[in-house]
């Protein structure tokens, strides 16, 4: 019998108006020097790893409705009227990373297209900020209600567009929430506003800087019964000096906003940036807020950090439990995976912002992605139709290619390791089963994934795989995005491999277009070497005719519209996540013992020795330089060797069945040579 695989749980120019107007508050006395020292005193940040600056839109921005001239201050020459963000250049380079905090405040907008509801969604670093409905002005006092600091409306789910429930996604069922489980303040009546223009909104947040991109991606949105419409956005690179960035901003349209629904109106912007020396963290600077997510090794949780108050995303890991599971090669690898991607900035992939531990633990603090899973979305829609499915695969294959193009093969590629943040894009996570420093063409052999999305010379070729296994992944994953089901699932395991190495795929009618069945057909090619990407791994799926109609450039810059956004009260809304978790902490005395214990910076369990310690030395993320210290010192080894010799692979239930040839995974399936006819083509489909 096979055993089941081990399954995953240079800057560029600043843009600073000057002479801008400010806005009809007061808010000088916010960002004065002395005003954000107070903000930030006591706060120590450590520094990230170098990020290139994103590039910006090089689209041409709608002017205000006032008619402001507009201007732009490239060199710092100060230049009147309005302050209107462009395209700004990269060398492409890397600089060191500026610890510190960066302050935000969008204070107001006018001549906005007239809205019920207008918020503002504010990403700096893939860290968000989500506000909360207009405030009431004084001249609305007549009007008997009470802003709310996250104004808008109750999340309301959508359908299945299938008209059913999904058919059958072999993944552990899940609920949905109809409910937020976010800051529960009431929000505003539909009535007591008819529209908004000149919208005024207690949106501020200081966010840590742990990255040398300096890029601030402001979206306005107004809540509607049926969904969140689109009101235009801005970005711009964030001043370091200081006097910081202030000044009105025009709003923008996406790459493919219609003419119709094109942006009026501006938001005003002040930004100050704080330096600060970089610290060592641990549990104590985070509040535990709510369980989103468990699995074999420990928990994550959604946490807010207690100096700036940004939410994250932390995993706790128990060391014991890793060491007992022989899994520190991945544990360790999925760190250094993590720091290896945010050097490199994508922005498809979810970023470490701090990793530390304690005797007993193992601490990742990521970016949180208030969207949730994919499988979350997948499980409610039962399917997607092909433009929502071809958005979010297209923005998987920049975020493959990443890893690809840094020597890292993913290896357990499903819905529940795909989130969405605030805005709708996508954003891989988990990495504990990639495994870097494997160039094209070398090979690896730890048998490990999720059983639905295994390659299947994973399976059946003795001299192991490459990363085009990541391309199978993604074939399965488009058709079960596109069908509602798995292509091989089976009830039996053993039948499941059998499917996966022999069965045919048959499409259901009326699903996907004759592109999108070339495009599938091409990743499901059982020979890896005949499979789509082989030869010139993810630019060869870009240019497949199914992407006929994608810009991978504004793409890339995230200028084109999401195809969902979903429906948030604030940043700490969990309605996307399992409420079997998020109410754990609630409900669970032993959960909430161990929230407690962890805000406390210990656990009660038995001290490990210190060779067992030795295990996670480097563990702790402290700034670029010290890792490339360590990353330098430490000895070139293949995880893969280690992994083997710890047997690794959590979910085999009996070591002693494993035979080292791997002459056990399949029973009663006859392994095919690598010029196996069998494995070419597109035999094994059914049209």
């Amino acid at each position: 019998m096979i055993p089941d695989p081990e399954v995953s749980g240079k800057t560029a120019p600043s843009l600073k108006p000057a002479g801008a107007q400010p806005p009809s508050q007061n808010t000088g006395s916010w960002f004065s020097l002395d005003g954000i020292k107070e903000l930030t005193r006591g706060a120590l940040f450590k520094s990230g790893p170098p990020t290139p600056t994103r590039a910006l839109s090089a689209a041409h921005p709608s002017q205000a409705e006032k008619g402001s001239v507009s201007s732009l201050s490239i060199d710092g020459a100060e230049k009147s009227g309005t302050q209107t963000p462009r395209a700004s250049p990269s060398t492409g380079g890397q600089v060191p990373a500026s610890k510190g905090k960066m302050a935000i405040k969008i204070p107001e907008a006018r001549g906005l297209r007239s809205c019920r509801d207008p918020y503002v969604v504010v990403v700096f670093q893939r860290s968000e900020l989500i506000s909360g409905g207009p405030r009431i002005s004084q001249e609305e006092d007549t009007l008997s209600v009470t802003p709310s600091r996250f104004g808008g409306v109750p999340i309301q789910r959508q359908g299945s567009d299938s008209g059913r429930t999904p058919m059958s996604i072999p993944m552990r069922s899940r609920q949905s929430s109809n409910t937020s489980n976010g800051d529960s303040n009431p929000a505003r009546p539909r009535n007591a506003r008819t529209s908004f223009t000149n919208p005024q909104w207690d949106a501020e947040a200081i966010f840590d800087v742990v990255e040398s991109n300096m890029s601030v991606d402001i979206s306005v949105y107004s809540h509607t019964a049926s969904g969140d419409d689109f009101l235009g956005h801005v970005q711009f690179q964030a001043s370091k000096d200081e006097e910081g960035t202030k000044g009105w901003y025009a709003l923008q349209g996406h790459a493919d906003t219609m003419a119709e629904d094109a942006p009026t109106g501006e938001i005003y912007v002040e930004s100050y940036f704080q330096k600060s020396e970089k610290k060592h963290y641990g549990p104590t600077d985070f509040e535990i807020l709510k369980l989103i997510g468990k699995g074999t090794f420990g928990q994550v949780y959604q946490v807010r950090k207690k100096d700036t108050r940004r939410i994250y995303a932390m995993k706790v890991l128990q060391k014991k439990v890793i060491v007992q599971k022989k899994e520190v090669a991945h544990t360790v690898g999925e760190r250094n995976i993590l720091v290896r991607t945010a050097m490199a900035d994508s922005p498809f992939i979810v970023g470490l912002k701090f990793s530390f531990q304690t005797p007993s633990e193992l601490y990742l603090v990521t970016d949180y992605m208030s969207g949730g899973e994919l499988f979350w979305h997948l499980q409610k829609e039962g399917r997607f139709d092909e433009r929502r499915a071809k958005f979010y695969i297209a923005e998987l294959i920049l975020a493959i290619q990443h890893l690809h193009n840094n020597d890292i093969v993913y290896r357990d590629l499903k819905p529940e390791n795909i989130l969405l943040d605030a805005n709708g894009h996508i954003a891989l996570c988990d990495f504990g089963l990639s495994k870097a420093n494997l160039t094209k063409n070398d090979t690896t052999n730890t048998f490990c994934g999720t059983t639905e999305y295994l390659a299947p010379e994973v399976l059946m070729d003795e001299s192991g795989y490459t990363k085009m296994v990541d391309f199978w992944s993604l074939g399965v994953l488009v058709f079960e995005m596109c069908c509602g089901w798995s292509p091989f699932y089976a009830e039996d395991t053993q039948q499941m491999y059998k499917n996966i190495a022999y069965g045919k795929v048959r499409f259901p009618r009326e699903t996907l277009s004759q592109e999108g069945r070339s495009f599938v057909k091409g990743l499901l090619n059982r020979n890896p070497r005949h499979r789509l990407g082989a030869t010139n791994d993810a630019q060869e799926l870009k240019e497949h005719p199914f992407f006929a109609d994608i810009d991978w450039t504004l793409l890339t810059k995230k200028l084109i519209s999401p195809p969902f956004k979903p429906k948030l009260k604030s940043e700490t809304d969990v309605s996307y996540f399992d409420p079997e978790f998020t109410t754990a902490l609630d409900m669970n005395g032993s959960l909430n013992e161990r929230a407690a214990a962890l805000a406390r910076g210990y656990a009660a369990s038995t001290p490990l020795s210190p060779s067992v310690q030795a295990n996670f030395q480097g563990f702790t993320f402290v700034d670029e330089s010290a890792l490339d210290d360590h990353m330098r010192d430490r000895p070139v080894r293949d995880d893969e060797e280690m992994d083997d010799a710890r047997r690794s692979d959590d979910d085999w239930d009996n070591l002693d069945d494993i035979d080292p040839r791997k002459a056990n995974r399949m029973s009663g399936i006859m392994k095919s040579g690598p010029h196996d006819e069998q494995m070419v083509g597109g035999s094994h489909f059914d049209m």
